[in-house]
C-alpha cells in the first residue's frame, strides 16, 4: 500500500470520493494528509463506543446527554466524552482506505482523539471502499477547550492498494532528551482555565505549564500526569517519505507515549534535521525516567510518487523549525 500525496487527494475530491462541505479550504490539504473539520452537530455522550454493525445515528439517541451547537464557540469540559460530526465524508472506490490520527496541536493540549465511521470495528482505521459520514471522539483531559465548527482536531491518510506489501521501509528509534538545569518538560497544570483553540500565540505558558527543570539528566514522571518532551534525536524525512510514531510497549516501561504520529514529507529535511516534541503520561505508577531512554519507534512509508509541496516554512507549517515547543496556542518564548 502507498500512502497518496497533496494532488492526489486533490483528485479523490474532484472525483467526489471526499465530499466536502462549502466551507472546505485549500490548505485541509497537506503534503500527505488532509485536515478534517468539525461541523456545527456535536453531543456530549454517555460512553466511548465502536459501533460494529451499526450506524453511528443509531447509536447517538441512546448515548447523548446534550447536543452542542457548534456554529457558536462551545466549552468541552475536561475529561467528559463527546461526539462531533465531521464535514468530510467519504466515497470511497475498493482500492483507497484510510487513517487518521490527532493533529499536532491536538496531542500537545492532551486532546484525545478519535475517528469513527459507520459499522467500523475499530478505531481510527478506514475501510477499503468506506461510502458514509465520519464522526469523531473527542476527550479533553488536561485542560477543558473551547471550540467551533470549521476547527480541525484531527488528520487523515489515505492509502491505495496497489499489491505493494504494507510494511515500513526503515525505521529509527526515538529516545527522551533530558539535560539537567535546563528547561528539559512541561507538565500540564492541573487547575487552569479553558483554551479557546481559536486563539493562537496567545495564552502564557506559566498559567497552564510547569517547566521541568531537572538537577541531573534524568526526573520521575508523576502518576496520570501529562508532559512534553523533544526527542535527543533530530528526524528527517524525505520527499518520497512520510512517516508514523510508534510506541512501545509495557516491556519498555509502564507509560504511554504520543497522541500525534504522523509526520509529513519534509519533515526535519534539512542538514541538521529537527527533534520530534512527544506526549507522555505514566499510568499505574510514577516512573523514573533518563537522558537517552528509547520510548518509540518512527516508521517510515513510501509515498506513492515524490510530493513536491512538504512540509516547512513555505506552506506555514506551525512546527517545522521546533525545539521543545508547546501547542500554537501558547505565547512564543522570548
Amino acid at each position: 500500500m502507498s500512502i497518496l500525496i497533496n494532488h492526489n487527494i486533490s483528485e479523490l475530491l474532484n472525483k467526489k470520493m471526499i465530499l466536502a462541505s462549502n466551507n472546505f479550504i485549500k490548505s485541509q490539504i497537506q503534503p500527505a494528509s488532509l485536515d478534517l473539520t468539525l461541523s456545527s452537530n456535536c453531543y456530549r455522550i454517555k460512553a466511548s463506543f465502536i459501533p460494529n454493525n451499526k450506524n453511528v445515528s443509531q447509536l447517538i439517541e441512546s448515548l447523548t446527554l446534550s447536543k452542542i451547537n457548534l456554529n457558536n464557540e462551545n466549552l468541552l469540559e475536561k475529561n467528559c466524552i463527546y461526539l462531533c460530526e465531521l464535514n468530510e465524508r467519504l466515497n470511497l472506490s475498493n482500492i483507497f482506505s484510510a487513517k487518521s490520527n490527532p493533529k499536532s496541536t491536538t496531542g500537545r493540549l492532551d486532546i484525545f482523539t478519535r475517528l469513527i465511521t459507520d459499522n467500523g470495528k475499530e478505531y481510527d482505521v478506514v475501510d477499503k471502499g468506506y461510502k458514509g459520514k465520519l464522526y469523531l471522539e473527542i476527550i479533553p483531559q488536561s485542560f477543558s477547550i473551547i471550540i467551533k465548527k470549521g476547527l480541525s482536531l484531527n488528520q487523515i491518510r489515505f492509502y491505495k492498494d496497489d499489491q505493494i506489501v504494507n510494511s515500513f521501509v526503515r525505521s529509527q528509534d526515538i529516545s527522551i532528551y533530558i539535560k539537567k538545569n535546563q528547561i528539559c518538560a512541561y507538565k500540564a497544570k492541573k487547575n487552569t482555565g479553558a483554551i479557546n483553540l481559536s486563539k493562537l500565540n496567545h495564552y502564557k505558558i506559566s498559567e497552564f505549564w510547569e517547566a521541568i527543570i531537572p538537577k541531573n539528566n534524568n526526573f520521575i514522571i508523576e502518576k496520570d500526569a501529562f508532559y512534553i518532551l523533544r526527542s535527543l534525536e533530530n528526524i528527517r524525512i524525505e520527499d518520497t517519505m512520510a512517516a508514523e510514531l510508534e510506541p512501545f510497549g509495557d516491556n519498555f516501561g509502564n507509560f504511554r507515549v504520543h497522541y500525534a504520529g504522523f509526520f509529513d514529507p519534509g519533515f526535519g529535511n534539512t542538514k541538521s534535521g529537527t527533534p520530534a516534541v512527544f506526549e507522555l503520561r505514566a499510568y499505574d505508577t510514577p516512573f523514573y525516567v533518563e537522558n537517552k531512554q528509547k520510548v518509540a519507534r518512527l516508521n517510515f512509508y513510501k509515498l506513492i510518487e515524490k510530493s513536491d509541496n512538504t512540509y516547512g516554512k513555505k506552506i506555514k507549517s506551525n512546527y517545522h523549525n521546533q525545539k521543545l515547543k508547546l501547542a500554537k496556542q501558547f505565547k512564543n518564548v522570548k
